[in-house]
């Protein structure tokens, strides 16, 4: 009644088992990266690097043949304000989510103080060419540091 038990394993049900608990541990760490906030990871640029000639330096974007300017304020050690300007009203309705996604990468690069950050966003498009407006923008600021004496 109390006797020894015996299991038969068979090979393929051993391989189909590993096969399936692989599968399994791939498919939790792939939730896992993809699921868990990022942070907004950043990029610091070196505090020798981050001088600005102060001023308020623009970049524009180009929706619907019409354009919007991205406008970002510096001092001379950090970035002050960033802003659109010129946006249209059927601008405005044809893309909704430049305005708060506008919003949202200022803010994320006034707290860090770079463009050049990984922000978190269900929005890729749309951020990339908001960001790439910034950048452009922060890049006459050095240049201007890279002319003046």
């Amino acid at each position: 009644m109390g006797g020894a038990r015996i299991f038969v394993l068979h090979k393929k049900d051993l391989v189909r088992i590993g096969a399936i608990v692989i599968a399994g541990l791939v498919i939790l760490i792939m939730a896992l990266v993809l699921l868990l906030p990022r942070g907004g990871r950043e990029y610091q640029q070196p505090a020798a690097l981050a001088r600005f000639v102060p001023g308020t330096y623009a970049s524009t974007i180009i929706l619907n043949d019409e354009p919007i300017h991205v406008r970002v304020t510096v001092s001379e050690n950090e970035i002050l304000s960033i802003y659109m300007t010129d946006m249209g009203e059927v601008q405005r309705t044809f893309y909704p989510l430049f305005e708060p996604r506008m919003r949202d990468l200022a803010e994320e690069i006034l707290r860090y103080q770079t463009a050049h950050i990984d922000p978190s966003t269900d929005y890729p498009v749309t951020t990339g060419i908001l960001q790439e407006a910034v950048r452009t923008a922060l890049e006459l600021a050095y240049a201007e540091m890279m002319v003046a004496p």
